[in-house]
């Protein structure tokens, strides 16, 4: 691991799922993420309601949804805030997608209590040039492929995402190939990373994590 990097991922595998940082091997659990069981999904399944645990099942903060999101044709955004177990707002996440028939990626944003706002893009501007006259056809094909032999689906769009702040510096980094999570600034607080790699990866998990990932279990 480079010096003062911390690199985070989900452990599916962990019974409720886990959000795990370190090198591996050995990764040490950040949290658990415990899903309630009430609130009915709402059209879009964008409805979220779940808290993040410590090992010994201490409170760590708690996800809600502020706003369900909209159709792509209103634009609407979903958002989600993120409380300390007093309640109190550590911060609030955003997802907005690409509104139909406009060109744009889904953007990620974190807006912190205290710091910087951080806006984080869905895929690189080249690997998206790319995947339209190339990447696009050829995953049509394999889709037809999936459905037809049943296989697993393993070619997907550009998934990489890097949050920035409003000085363009990078602060967090998902690797799609990997998996993970690279965290590269350590004033960030880890709350809200820890909430928003839950909230990302029910949206944008691993094929083995099946449909809406843990938070769809």
């Amino acid at each position: 691991m480079a010096q003062g990097r911390v690199v985070y991922g989900l452990n599916y595998k962990m019974t409720p799922p886990a959000v795990v940082s370190g090198d591996e091997p050995g990764r040490g659990t950040s949290v658990r993420l415990i899903r309630d069981p009430g609130p009915a999904p709402d059209r879009l399944h964008s409805l979220r309601v779940f808290d993040l645990r410590a090992e010994d099942w201490t409170p760590v903060a708690r996800v809600i949804t502020e706003q369900t999101l909209g159709s792509r044709l209103s634009g609407r955004p979903a958002v989600y805030q993120v409380l300390d177990p007093q309640g109190a707002p550590l911060g609030r996440i955003t997802l907005r997608r690409r509104r139909a028939f406009r060109w744009g990626r889904k953007r990620w944003t974190v807006e912190p209590v205290a710091g910087p706002v951080l806006d984080g893009y869905q895929g690189r501007l080249w690997a998206w040039a790319l995947w339209w006259p190339l990447g696009l056809p050829v995953y049509l094909l394999f889709l037809a492929w999936v459905l037809l032999a049943e296989a697993d689906d393993g070619f997907r769009p550009p998934r990489r995402v890097i949050w920035r702040d409003g000085s363009r510096r990078a602060r967090l980094v998902f690797r799609a190939v990997a998996e993970d999570y690279q965290l590269l600034s350590q004033d960030l607080d880890p709350r809200l990373v820890n909430a928003l790699i839950a909230l990302h990866q029910s949206y944008d998990c691993p094929e083995r994590a099946g449909a809406g990932g843990w938070y769809g279990k």
